[in-house]
């Protein structure tokens, strides 16, 4: 095993450790979540600091240890600046990176899931959006994690009958992950069910097969929103909480 190694990595949150150490927790394109100190962080004169704040997108050059992995070397590549002088963008970046920590298993790899963090923080810092907008675009974040976790909802055939969707008398099924049918409901007395309208089973379907930077520019109505927000943060709730 090499006494080194390199990742290009999202920093997810940073915490005081010892007298002057850091834990980082990150996750890296090619390992997953990694729990590593930084070393002299909490010194004003620490070089490594200002390259290892939450949201960054960093390289790292990390050296093993006995007990824990140590960040020797750390160079930023984008720190998201816009995100970091706007509350409101900063506000949900927290949220999604709080999930994502939440969420994400230590060691768990997936490049997508490195892509998907990335776009919506580059998505996040570039675009000027309403706090209802900003909401629905961590929404489609959060939908898009759960379904790289492996928590993809049916939406296109009933999660009871598997009969194609029609476009109207649906509910979201949370205990089952998706969609059930019209005729499904009359003999399915489950409490864990909401109401959904075919406008918001069309975007929530567009939401799992389309770019992040794609759906940040759709044309929604306020009660749309409102009703595809719901939806994704019970689906969320009922999975983690």
């Amino acid at each position: 095993m090499e006494a080194t190694y390199q990742t290009k990595a999202i920093i997810l949150s940073r915490q005081p450790f010892r007298e002057n150490d850091c834990r980082v927790i990150v996750y890296s394109r090619d390992r997953g979540k990694i729990d590593l100190v930084a070393r002299g962080t909490k010194k004003i004169s620490s070089k490594l600091a200002g390259h290892l704040e939450p949201f960054n997108l960093s390289d790292l050059m990390v050296a093993r240890g006995r007990q824990y992995d140590y960040i020797g070397a750390a160079i930023s590549q984008n720190c998201h600046y816009n995100i970091k002088t706007d509350l409101e963008k900063l506000f949900f970046a927290a949220q999604a990176v709080a999930i994502f920590n939440k969420s994400v298993k230590p060691g768990e790899k997936g490049e997508k899931l490195f892509e998907l963090l990335q776009d919506f923080l580059e998505t996040l810092n570039e675009n000027k959006l309403s706090v209802i907008r900003y909401q629905l675009f961590y929404h489609f974040f959060t939908l898009n994690m759960l379904a790289e976790l492996g928590y993809r909802p049916e939406l296109h055939n009933c999660v009871i009958c598997g009969n194609k969707i029609l476009p109207a008398g649906n509910q979201f099924n949370l205990s089952k992950g998706g969609l059930v049918c019209a005729s499904c409901q009359k003999n399915n007395k489950n409490k864990h069910v909401l109401p959904i309208s075919a406008d918001c089973i069309k975007v929530l379907r567009l939401a799992v097969e389309s770019d992040l930077n794609k759906l940040i520019k759709l044309k929604i109505n306020d009660k749309l929103i409102k009703e595809i927000n719901d939806i994704i943060c019970s689906f969320y709730n009922f999975i983690y909480c």
